[in-house]
C-alpha cells in the first residue's frame, strides 16, 4: 500500500516532522499488531491479535458474529480451527 503515511517536508518545523513520524510510526504499529476489515457497521475478518489475547484469523457472519477461528484457543493457546452453529460465539464456545 504506497503512499499510506503522511509524508515529512523540508518546510516543517522540527516538533511538527517529529509529531509526524510519531504518528506514522503508531499508524504502523497498529497495523502491525491487528487488522480488521469491516462491511458497513459489522466486521467481517480480523487478523493479528484477537479480542481473547490470543493470535489467529477471526471470520464473522453477516450480523457480526465471530463464528469461525482458525488459531489459538482462548484458555489455552492450543491451535485449530473451529466453527460454531449460527447464533454462537466462536470465542465463547472453545473457552
Amino acid at each position: 500500500m504506497p503512499n499510506r503515511f503522511t509524508p515529512i517536508t523540508s518546510t516543517q518545523s522540527t516538533k511538527a516532522a517529529l509529531q509526524q513520524i510519531n504518528q506514522n510510526f503508531m499508524q504502523l504499529d497498529a497495523e502491525a499488531f491487528t487488522k480488521t476489515v469491516s462491511k458497513g457497521e459489522n466486521n467481517q475478518i480480523t487478523f493479528g491479535k484477537l479480542p481473547n489475547g490470543r493470535y489467529g484469523l477471526l471470520i464473522y457472519d453477516a450480523k457480526g458474529m465471530p463464528r469461525a477461528l482458525i488459531g489459538q484457543a482462548p484458555r489455552d493457546g492450543r491451535v485449530g480451527i473451529w466453527m460454531t452453529k449460527v447464533g454462537f460465539n466462536v470465542l465463547t464456545e472453545i473457552d
